[in-house]
């Protein structure tokens, strides 16, 4: 019996060996690297304590703004307007009101491979920003090459 145990073990040790062996094999062709570092799209949301309550602290809602943009890649610059939609669901009127330019929240669509900083004193993505005055992000493509992108708020609505 313990021979049997051995013998299964051996071989479950063997057969565990065996798949995590590597299936690469050198010399494999090389694809060259993302050369595009370009901003291809500004989002803006508003964020705001909900009306949902989860484990006694409310939950972080969402609002889309609506943005248009003009890209002029030439001079790096993205100018937008923002307007803020019409009250509706956890999004009262009362907190529409609350909408300020000096309290967004960013998104951008960038080119594959590629990586964006912030620079120049403006925040991170992901982190409420003023955008009163221009944003500069630094988009550093797969290739090294790297480009500051500024983008401005030309009008904000929100009526």
């Amino acid at each position: 019996m313990k021979r049997k145990i051995k013998y299964i073990s051996t071989l479950v040790m063997l057969l565990m060996v065996a798949l995590a062996s590597s299936c690469l094999k050198k010399g494999l062709e090389d694809y060259p690297l993302f050369d595009t570092n370009e901003i291809t799209l500004v989002g803006a949301e508003y964020r705001f304590n909900g009306t949902v309550i989860k484990n006694g602290q409310p939950v972080v809602a969402y609002q889309p703004l609506t943005v248009t943009q003009t890209i002029d890649k030439p001079t790096s610059t993205i100018n937008v307007v923002i307007t803020v939609p019409a009250a509706n669901g956890q999004f009262t009127t009362a907190e529409k009101a609350k909408v300020v330019q000096t309290n967004l929240w960013f998104f951008m669509n960038i080119s594959t491979a590629a990586t964006i900083s912030p620079t120049g004193g403006t925040p991170a993505l992901g982190f409420p920003t003023d955008a009163t005055k221009p944003l500069k992000y630094t988009v550093t493509a797969a290739n090294g090459a790297s480009r500051v992108w500024t983008i401005n708020v030309t009008s904000f609505i929100n009526q």
